[in-house]
């Protein structure tokens, strides 16, 4: 039986075969993740110039600059940052644990799931720092303990909306950590599976690194 009492991952993988409904979401997820939902479709302004002039104020385009400029303030300093060997020293294990077991199919996800968060992480300008930091809570959540039981889900889930709601999180903030999250799934789908088996999506410290990066990236 599946329990849904995570603050962070809420079981909502998409399936396999993608529609056209999913595609669509997979869109947007994807532009959320660069911050880019909020600039104007350049197929549509192509289309419908004069309603684009209309909505445009003449200083848009230096709006858009420093808005750019603002989340991608760091990336010259990263340009030279191996996201895949940041993303990939965290995942590799599994990919090869899966390999020996035989199971090909799982190796081959967490293979693509390295290859689409590195470009996720080196387009956004995630701080490697950060990521390390949000790999090392979930490795932390895991070392030394089995998978926890039902029981132990719903107390880490009541203990962790505790703490954070006394340090002043509001659901305002879990709601753009959570689509945060969504989103980052629908991207690479599978990984938030492999990083929640033991119940990291619980633990205040990874709920606010999630905060703390849907907000840099402007999810509101």
């Amino acid at each position: 039986m599946t329990i849904d009492a995570s603050i962070l991952f809420p079981s909502d993988a998409p399936p396999k075969q993608m529609p056209d409904w999913a595609v669509a979401q997979r869109t947007a997820a994807e532009q959320r993740l660069t911050g880019t939902h909020d600039k104007p479709d350049a197929a549509a302004a192509a289309m419908f110039p004069s309603e684009r002039k209309a909505d445009a104020s003449p200083l848009a385009g230096d709006r858009a600059d420093d808005a750019a400029a603002v989340l991608f303030k760091d990336d010259a300093a990263r340009k030279d940052v191996d996201f895949e060997r940041v993303v990939g020293g965290e995942l590799d294990q599994a990919t090869m644990d899966a390999m020996k077991s035989g199971d090909n199919e799982r190796a081959d996800a967490l293979k693509a799931a390295t290859a689409a968060l590195s470009e996720d992480f080196r387009t956004a300008g995630t701080d490697p720092a950060s990521i390390e930091e949000a790999f090392q809570i979930v490795r932390q959540s895991a070392d030394g303990f089995s998978p926890p039981t039902p029981e132990e889900i719903e107390e880490g889930f009541a203990a962790g909306m505790s703490e954070l709601s006394a340090s002043g999180v509001t659901e305002a903030d879990l709601g753009v950590a959570r689509q945060f999250i969504s989103d980052l799934e629908r991207l690479s789908p599978g990984v938030v599976a492999s990083l929640e088996s033991h119940g990291a999506g619980n633990d205040p410290r990874l709920v606010r690194a999630a905060i703390a990066e849907a907000k840099r990236r402007g999810y509101r």
